[in-house]
């Protein structure tokens, strides 16, 4: 089984940039992919199946934008979440067939460390929504904990480990991946370096390759401010 993760930075889908990074994807014949900053119809070319979420408001959005979305060859069904962690960032869970077995795949889009505060206030609070969000999908993946194979991807906005930023919140993300494997930790070859867009996992799923997609195509444009991950599954 083959996912793809990406943030193709809100590239609307008739832009030459969704185009390079969509053929790309297809071209790697992935049964999951999981975008963030994306559009309801950025990967309508590849047929198939999709959930999303509008995510929370930052700022002005286009109607077609979803700050999560996740795909897959075969239908979804899929299953709530509680509404105050959809409220505070991006998240949608569904459930999907790859080769016969039941897969349970969870989009996350957590908030950027300047990210506006929710509630609106009057000045932003580094770090507060990406905090907000993370005190929510602890439990959210606690309650979550009989559905398995289980796969957490998405946008996760920090290094693993820690490269910057403060640990307080660090230790929140630690915290809220309690009982999941993140296989996106360090340095990903062949770009050597580290990722913000991660893949954990939790459940009778095992990882057997991880790589990182260039966001520059091959005349050196870039495509997206974010290089992909692609993650292969025994």
């Amino acid at each position: 089984m083959r996912l793809i993760n990406w943030n193709i930075e809100r590239r609307g889908p008739h832009t030459w940039q969704a185009a390079s990074l969509v053929s790309e994807i297809q071209s790697l014949h992935p049964d999951l992919v999981v975008l963030t900053e994306a559009h309801l119809s950025s990967l309508e070319s590849m047929g198939g199946h999709v959930l999303s979420h509008r995510g929370y408001v930052v700022g002005p959005k286009a109607e077609s934008e979803r700050l999560v979305l996740i795909w897959s060859k075969a239908p979804w069904t899929e299953v709530p979440l509680p509404k105050a962690l959809a409220d505070l960032g991006g998240a949608v869970l569904g459930q999907t067939r790859v080769d016969g077995r039941t897969v349970y795949c969870f989009g996350i889009c957590i908030p950027w460390h300047m990210a506006p505060t929710s509630p609106p206030s009057e000045k932003t609070e580094p770090w507060r929504q990406h905090e907000l969000f993370l005190d929510q999908l602890g439990p959210a993946l606690d309650a979550l904990s009989h559905l398995r194979p289980l796969i957490v991807a998405g946008d996760y906005n920090r290094r693993m480990p820690r490269a910057w930023g403060p640990h307080k919140s660090y230790e929140k993300l630690e915290a809220a991946l309690t009982g999941v494997d993140v296989v996106t930790r360090g340095s990903l070859p062949p770009l050597d370096d580290m990722t913000i867009d991660h893949v954990a996992t939790r459940g009778e799923i095992r990882c057997i390759h991880v790589r990182a997609l260039d966001r520059k195509d091959t005349s050196g444009r870039a495509r997206s401010d974010h290089f992909g991950v692609l993650v292969d599954f025994d």
